[in-house]
This record gives C-alpha cells, structure tokens and sequence, in this order.
C-alpha cells in the first residue's frame, strides 16, 4: 500500500486527489495550514473510507521546519513515504500588480513558489534517504506560458514552479532509484493522480 502526501489538501483539487487516492487504496496524510482543518479532513475522508489510512497534519509550507514535521509524522504513522504532492498554493486578488499590495504578491510567492521548494527539498532528502519515491509538483496558470491580466504574482509562481520541476528532474537522474519511474525526488508535471 503506497502512502501518499499532499500538502494543501484540505479543500479543491487537494482534497479531490485525497479522495480519489483513498478509493485507490492507499494511506494518505492531509496537510493544510490549519490544525483545526486538517483533523476535521481526515476525519471525513477517514470515516467515508478507512480511518487507519489517513492523517491530518497542519504545515504551513513556507516554514521548513513545519514541513519537515509532515515529513517525520507521514514516516511515523505509515513508514515512508511513496509520493509527495505539492499542491499547496493560493492566488492573490486579480488586479494589476500595482494595485496589489507587497504583502499580497509575496503571500503568493512564498506559498505557491518557496512552499513548493521547501517540499521538494524535503521529500528529496527523505526519499534519497529511502531509496525512491516520486514528487508531483502541482503548477497552474502561467506555468504553461499563458498570460492575463491580474494574475502576475500567481503566473510568475507557476512558472517558476515548471522551471523548478524540470530542474529536479534533471537534477535527480544522478541518483537511480529502485527502478523506472521511482527515481527519488522524480518529478512530475501532472496535476491528476500518479498512476499506482
């Protein structure tokens, strides 16, 4: 039975994958800012599946520290860690970037661009640490190119993510893994569920 990380997973596209991972039957820890919410999460993904498969721990992404304790807890509870998801993000208000406030545009980098580093690094370290694993980096609008207005803060982090994932890529072919595919730290584009 893999287990399965996803930080931001207390609502949308998160929590869809936890679902749709738990039906598949793997063990899945919910991570979210809030202590409040995760355990509520895992309690309702755990009472519409299996209670002893899931777990709720609050991270805020843009803290190592914190991510790492989603790390160690994951390890504690399951074992190890098979895939870790890094889906945690958030977009600021969609107004030109000067009606923006700093504290507005920074708030999207650091989660959705410093929040995706700090999960990579430490899923890298535990995975190398383990012998494979995979990471799947969530990116979104502006990681494929596209532009609009009111969406340079949160374009610029998706991109900055697709330039970060390739780079992982590359990055970890040094370390072969247990086999295809579980190279640590693989890093994947996708935004679905990986393929178990």
């Amino acid at each position: 039975m893999k287990t399965i990380v996803i930080t931001g997973s207390t609502r949308g596209l998160g929590r869809g994958l936890a679902e749709a991972l738990l039906a598949r039957g793997c063990n899945v820890v919910v991570g979210g800012r809030r202590e409040a919410d995760t355990a509520r999460i895992a309690a309702e993904l755990g009472a519409a599946s299996d209670p002893a498969r899931v777990l709720g721990v609050a991270c805020d992404v843009t803290v190592p520290s914190q991510v790492q304790g989603l790390w160690d807890a994951a390890v504690a509870r399951f074992g190890r860690v098979d895939v870790w998801i890094n889906n945690a993000g958030i977009a600021a208000p969609r107004h030109p970037i000067w009606e923006q406030s700093g504290e507005e545009a920074r708030a999207v980098i650091d989660i959705n661009l410093i929040g995706t580093l700090n999960g990579a690094q430490t899923a890298l370290r535990g995975m190398l640490a383990q012998g494979g694993g995979q990471i799947f980096n969530v990116e979104g609008y502006g990681s494929n190119g596209m532009m609009t207005t009111g969406m340079s803060a949160y374009g610029s982090s998706k991109s900055a993510v697709t330039y970060l994932t390739r780079s992982l890529a590359i990055e970890t072919k040094r370390h072969p893994g247990p086999g295809p595919g579980d190279q640590p730290g693989h890093a994947g584009h996708r935004a679905a569920p990986p393929r178990l």
